[in-house]
């Protein structure tokens, strides 16, 4: 069974086989924490990620005093998520995104990174509108940059010998519009510069406060859109 075109009544025994190569690899990455701590509200307090695989950004987040919450469908993921984090167990849980044990409104964002890629379109849909059922304010959805050429090519060499790789890549106009069935005001931030340069620099240096990296990358629109890895985008949910 692949990684990618999963459904409600998907196995998670290949991605639990896939976490048992990948989990301590996927840990050193922490930017994307960074990228959702800078553009977190002040009146938004609880924020759950969603298919949090590695569960880097989740415990990143704890670690910086935001109360964040994890999820992920591979028990194995999950398992090893509270080995790696024990401090943090308590707020890790195995639960599918497509039918979540959650109330109505349950907490103020949401968010998931590099998670939509591995889906249909329809099956986009169905997970978009469970996502904004469980969230009172905001979801975050980020997913791969089309317009970058360079990083594009890189995964179609790569996924010819790896299906990690093997996943889709969204233009600013088609996230948006699978943002705009279940959210107004949505906006699309590009992000991730190879760890190197403008907002990843910030990161590599220590520069991390919040109010910088939500400048700079407010700053940045979409100027940089081309060199991008990922878009991040946000919408206020309906």
């Amino acid at each position: 069974m692949p990684l990618i075109n999963l459904n409600p009544t998907s196995s998670a025994d290949e991605w639990d086989r896939k976490w048992t190569q990948i989990f301590d690899r996927y840990q050193h990455d922490r930017r994307h924490a960074h990228y959702i701590h800078a553009l977190l509200e002040r009146d938004e307090h609880s924020v759950l990620e969603l298919a949090a695989g590695s569960f880097r950004d989740m415990a990143s987040l704890r670690s910086m005093g935001v109360n964040c919450s994890g999820m992920d469908f591979s028990m194995e993921s999950v398992q090893r998520a509270k080995q790696a984090f024990p401090q943090f167990a308590t707020h890790i849980a195995r639960m599918s995104a497509f039918e979540m044990a959650l109330p109505d409104r349950a907490v103020d964002v949401t968010y998931h990174n590099g998670f939509w890629v591995l889906f249909s379109d329809d099956q986009i849909q169905t997970l978009a509108r469970e996502q904004a059922r469980v969230t009172a304010h905001r979801m975050i959805a980020t997913v791969h940059n089309r317009h970058n050429a360079r990083f594009l090519a890189y995964f179609d060499t790569m996924k010819r010998t790896d299906p990690l790789y093997d996943i889709r890549f969204f233009s600013v106009a088609e996230i948006t519009a699978h943002m705009r069935e279940v959210c107004d005001e949505v906006v699309v931030i590009p992000v991730g510069k190879y760890k190197r340069r403008h907002e990843d620099a910030l990161i590599r240096w220590g520069l991390t406060q919040p109010w910088l990296l939500r400048a700079y990358l407010k700053a940045s629109g979409h100027r940089l859109l081309d060199t991008s890895e990922r878009l991040l985008c946000i919408g206020c949910v309906r």
